[in-house]
């Protein structure tokens, strides 16, 4: 189950960082992508910060912890925390302001299931111990 653990881990941090080059190097054409369109440099600087910054710092611990012997568990709580923390939110915005688009299902699916495969491998984890 170590490599499924692994494979979470290599999953979750490379989506963390794609996303977090895609804002750092395009901020507002990706969240046009969204559905959301911004301008102006503000807007721009704010997005490279935030969800380039994180996303990135986020990718590259998560990535880290599947290369450092004896962190895969704490790689994947924080995946499991993260990426519920994210769908729980997503879900909560849709639910309380009736939004919904292509865009948020796909992103609640991805975040959800990113969340899921940690829990399954924790779970799987500490059963074969």
């Amino acid at each position: 189950m170590r490599v499924f653990g692994l494979a979470v881990l290599w999953l979750g941090g490379l989506g963390f960082l794609a996303f977090g080059v895609a804002f750092l190097f395009a901020p507002l054409a990706t969240m046009a992508m969204a559905g959301l369109p911004l301008s102006g440099a503000l807007a721009a600087t704010e997005l490279m910060a935030f969800y380039g910054g994180v996303e990135l710092a986020l990718g590259a611990v998560l990535i880290g912890c599947a290369l450092t012997a004896g962190r895969l568990r704490d790689g994947l709580k924080l995946s499991l925390i993260v990426y519920g923390s994210i769908a729980a939110a997503r879900i909560a915005g849709m639910l309380s302001t009736g939004a919904d688009s292509t865009f948020l299902r796909a992103a609640l699916a991805l975040e959800a299931g990113l969340a899921i495969l940690a829990a399954i491998a924790l779970f799987a984890g500490s059963k074969a111990r």
